[in-house]
């Protein structure tokens, strides 16, 4: 049986898709609604196979009345029943089943319900993520990608990449829908964008249910927010390590070691989001920091390790006067003097090239001390 509700703040409309409904054996009607107060409450306590969604009803338009729907039940399948046919092309675009026009004939209904009973026939059951095999990697340093099994996750346009990405970014939280279309799509008309949004929505959601996390993107007062559980992430990892980068000791160095180790690039720099400079810049100070705390471990100690972070640290602060030096001290008192000297004359010429300015005065009495 195909489980449904139905949808319509006008009572004579829904009686009459009612009652056709009704004719066909492999419906069961599980509840009809003139008012959409208790829909979501009833959603997260009884499974439903599709929702007969008006799109006109009040102040809440049906289309993000869909999404409130999808973000509780991801797998529900949407057919709009509306008077109005220039909403057919935003429907689809939402990626409901069908679209009937009112008044609804017997003979059209009959193929929305054969095609209810093609797709619910294909769904199979998603992989559970609580089997370890099943953990999504994600990677946002340099490149945001998404693994699982070892296999990349392919989306299905770069916007629905764009998408995951900014939820990502901002785990938990709650993100105004306006917010998210003015970071996506800027410079585009905003009746569009929204189209797109929910399009891109809908593709990401049956991406992330195939991959065993469903309803993990919920809808509420025109914001919308992802929670995903068990996954691998990159920056999320670094993040763990960095609120304890105050407890630093020989039981932990290796985890801000391995932390450092994640660092590939910035975040999500190859894909040249401009929304994710902000969280650029406090990963790269984050991971900076767990470089200076490596550095002052390993300082005294191990030259070879320190060197080692001293230069990683150049390459993400180029211009750092400081850890020239520290390198330069190292190199000299471990008798490669040579190497010393080329590490200074191009420092210097980075400098010249890129700032127009000359390395500080005690790196230059450094670097003549050596001739």
């Amino acid at each position: 049986m195909i489980r449904t509700i139905i949808v319509d703040d006008e009572e004579f409309s829904l009686l009459s898709l009612e009652n056709k409904l009704k004719e066909f054996p492999d419906i069961c009607i599980v509840h009809t609604y003139t008012k959409q107060e208790k829909i979501l409450s009833d959603l997260k306590r009884e499974k439903v196979d599709v929702a007969f969604l008006d799109i006109e009803m009040g102040e809440l338009n049906g289309l993000d009345f869909a999404e409130a729907i999808l973000s509780i039940q991801s797998s529900i399948h949407i057919v709009f029943v509306t008077a109005h046919s220039e909403y057919a092309v935003k429907a689809f675009e939402i990626n409901s089943i069908d679209y009937l026009l009112k008044p609804v004939t017997k003979r059209r209904l009959q193929k929305t319900i054969n095609r209810l009973k093609e797709k619910i026939g294909e769904i199979k059951d998603p992989p559970t993520q609580e089997s370890p095999d099943n953990t999504l990697k994600i990677r946002c340093f340099h490149e945001l990608q998404a693994f699982q099994n070892e296999q990349p996750i392919h989306f299905k346009t770069a916007k629905v990449k764009e998408l995951f990405g900014f939820l990502l970014t901002h785990m938990h939280e709650y993100i105004n829908r306006d917010v998210l279309i003015e970071s996506l799509w800027p410079d585009q008309d905003y009746k569009k964008s929204k189209i797109n949004l929910h399009t891109c929505l809908s593709h990401l959601r049956k991406i992330l249910n195939g991959l065993g996390y469903s309803n993990c993107i919920t809808f509420s007062n025109q914001c919308y927010s992802m929670t995903l559980e068990n996954i691998d992430c990159d920056a999320f990892e670094v993040e763990r390590i960095f609120q304890h980068i105050d407890t630093l000791d020989e039981t932990n160095i290796l985890e801000i070691e391995n932390a450092i180790g994640l660092y590939t690039g910035a975040y999500m720099e190859l894909n040249g989001y401009e929304w994710a400079y902000e969280s650029s810049q406090k990963y790269h100070e984050k991971v900076s920091a767990l470089l200076n705390r490596a550095i002052a471990f390993h300082q005294n100690i191990d030259d070879n390790k320190t060197l080692h972070f001293l230069q990683l640290q150049l390459k993400m602060n180029p211009y750092d006067d400081e850890m020239m030096k520290q390198c330069m001290e190292i190199l000299i008192h471990q008798g490669n003097r040579s190497e010393a000297i080329i590490l200074f004359e191009r420092y210097k010429e980075r400098l010249t090239e890129d700032l127009g300015i000359e390395p500080d005065i005690s790196l230059t009495r450094i670097y003549h001390s050596l001739f």
